[in-house]
């Protein structure tokens, strides 16, 4: 399953305590539904559970639930077919047969806390959610500019910042903040999922912070082998020319010891010398011996 259809599941399983609230998740899954208007009320979606709750507030205005139907493709829809329903389901929300119906009534939301219950019945609706192992994204479709217009001041009521754009023909409202997206899934009910997210970000840091660590590592290690490459050859070719035993005799035990242990750390020479050396100290005498070696 999507993390889409995971929070869907989750939010179908909210029940309201209050009746005001209900009554604003059954507007907002309607409202944002494939149509709602005189001549088409109905829903399409991806999620049973989402067709149920709107045949469900369907019959719960009309006296008796239309059929869920199923495609071949896999898809859910709920229709109201007769006209008289329609107009029903219209009034019940406000708006008589012949009103434009895209806009949000704010009346429908009798109190502050059915903010929450109405986004919920639109996350239902048209909602998707990017997985959030991939990226944080959370995007409520409608092909309706003022209604997509009402949704992005609606959720500033729940205390987030969401933007809007347009795709193709229709209008997304979207949050890609991470802790804005968490905190609205827990305004709307759906805890384990906002719960769920925090658990990746950080199963993300800790894995970010281990590569940085290793990737420092690594890093430090190279430059350390590279750095006793170029010491070993110093000395070799000190040797080759014959000028080995002109250093002094601080460098001399110290080039023996690299040339013998060139895998070693700086701080590892410095132990090993008759006198022991910081690792600076031992850093300044190999460099002297390179030194040494590029001057003929």
């Amino acid at each position: 399953m999507s993390f889409t259809t995971d929070v869907k599941e989750e939010l179908c399983a909210v029940t309201d305590a209050k009746p005001c609230c209900h009554h604003a998740m059954n507007y907002g899954l309607l409202l944002f539904g494939s149509s709602f208007q005189s001549s088409a009320v109905s829903i399409s979606t991806e999620h049973e559970g989402t067709a149920q709750l709107y045949a469900k507030a369907i019959g719960e205005i009309v006296g008796q639930p239309p059929a869920v139907k199923r495609s071949e493709a896999g898809k859910f829809s709920v229709s109201v077919d007769e006209a008289a329903d329609r107009k029903k389901v219209l009034a019940h929300f406000g708006f008589s047969e012949n009103a434009v119906s895209q806009r949000i009534n704010r009346a429908n939301l009798a109190e502050d806390c059915c903010s929450a219950g109405f986004v919920r019945g639109v996350f239902l609706a048209c909602a998707a959610m990017t997985a959030p192992e991939k990226s944080y994204q959370l995007e409520f479709v409608t092909p309706y500019l003022h209604l997509g217009d009402d949704l992005l001041n609606l959720l500033q009521d729940l205390e987030v910042v969401p933007k809007m754009v347009k795709r193709r023909s229709n209008y997304v409202v979207y949050l890609k903040n991470s802790e804005a997206i968490e905190d609205v899934l827990m305004k709307l009910g759906a805890q384990k999922s906002a719960l769920d997210i925090m658990q990746v970000k950080i199963e993300k840091d800790i894995r970010n912070r281990a590569n940085r660590h290793v990737n420092f590592e690594t890093a430090n290690i190279d430059r350390a082998v590279a750095a006793a490459m170029v010491q070993v050859e110093a000395i070799r070719k000190l040797k080759r020319e014959n000028r080995f035993d002109g250093l002094p005799e601080e460098l001399k035990e110290l080039a023996i010891l690299r040339e013998e242990n060139p895998e070693s750390s700086l701080r590892e020479l410095g132990n090993m010398l008759s006198v022991s050396l910081s690792r600076s100290g031992v850093c300044h005498r190999l460099n002297k011996i390179v030194e040494f070696a590029e001057n003929e």
